[in-house]
């Protein structure tokens, strides 16, 4: 069995995983566990605003915030450090850059290329096998993603996700054989904390809870709950106290320092208790 670095350990023991040899199915368990384990959050990108380090976490750093703060991050933190992992544990794999803006990976497993994507806020419970399944669909009720060929070339490939039957957000386009680095995004990366970027006007914090069949999502005050059986709650959370309690007893990151986040919005102009944030 590979030897792995200390922070793979602790990533391991996060995702309550042992260590395997690369397997299709211990990836779709790491897939399973990590969507399960780090939210999809940008509290922690908000704090690294306020004190001016634009830049991803490392992979010791990455592991460590979880233990602290329960943070997770979006596609740029949770992919790039995945990836990471997956590569300490023997899986061949490489960045793949979707329309410009979005970060996945590419896993190849029996000479057949698997996309994996922990960053999307989207049900990829397990790796797509995209090239030879053009009907796939990682789904969780009525929240699905297709990844179908985007043209007559055989590397070219477009994720769509729907809602209720409806396109949710932009189709993005790549290239599955095209390998990424992290430098590649780091354009991309800076500008996604200028104030007017989506997640630097917003309070968000998404987990998926598999053991429950739910989703829980926050959405600046808006809290919503979502069932695989199409069962959907809402409320209106009205203080920052309500949020912390939501985050302790809904999503079980009572660590999450969402009171900071909500200070660095408010001093961005962002109220994210008023009806118009």
């Amino acid at each position: 069995m590979k030897k792995i670095s200390d922070e793979g350990k602790l990533y391991l023991l996060h995702l309550n995983l042992p260590l395997e040899t690369p397997t299709e199915n211990y990836l779709k368990r790491i897939c399973q566990a990590h969507l399960t384990t780090f939210p999809f959050e940008n509290i922690s990108k908000l704090l690294s605003f306020r004190d001016k380090d634009v830049n991803i976490p490392s992979y010791s750093q990455f592991v460590k915030n979880f233990t602290a703060s329960h943070f997770g991050g979006t596609c740029y933190t949770l992919n790039s450090n995945l990836i990471v992992l997956l590569k300490e544990l023997g899986f061949a794999c490489h960045l793949a850059m979707l329309g410009n803006q979005h970060m996945a990976i590419i896993v190849n497993i029996d000479s057949e290329k698997m996309y994996v994507d922990c960053g999307a806020a989207a049900p990829m419970f397990k790796p797509v096998r995209f090239e030879s399944d053009h009907q796939n669909s990682s789904r969780f009720g009525e929240d699905y993603v297709n990844i179908v060929p985007a043209s007559s070339e055989n590397n070219s490939y477009r994720y769509i996700r729907y809602i209720r039957g409806k396109q949710s957000g932009k189709a993005w386009n790549f290239d599955s054989k095209k390998a990424y680095e992290v430098n590649d995004f780091a354009d991309i990366i800076q500008k996604s904390y200028i104030p007017q970027a989506a997640f630097m006007s917003m309070l968000r914090c998404q987990l998926w809870q598999i053991d429950q069949n739910r989703n829980v999502s926050l959405v600046n005050n808006q809290l919503g709950i979502r069932y695989s059986n199409g069962q959907t709650i809402t409320k209106t959370l009205s203080c920052i106290s309500e949020i912390e309690e939501v985050m302790a007893n809904e999503f079980l990151l009572s660590k999450l320092p969402v009171a900071e986040a909500i200070e660095v919005l408010k001093s961005l102009g962002v109220d994210v208790f008023s009806e118009r944030a």
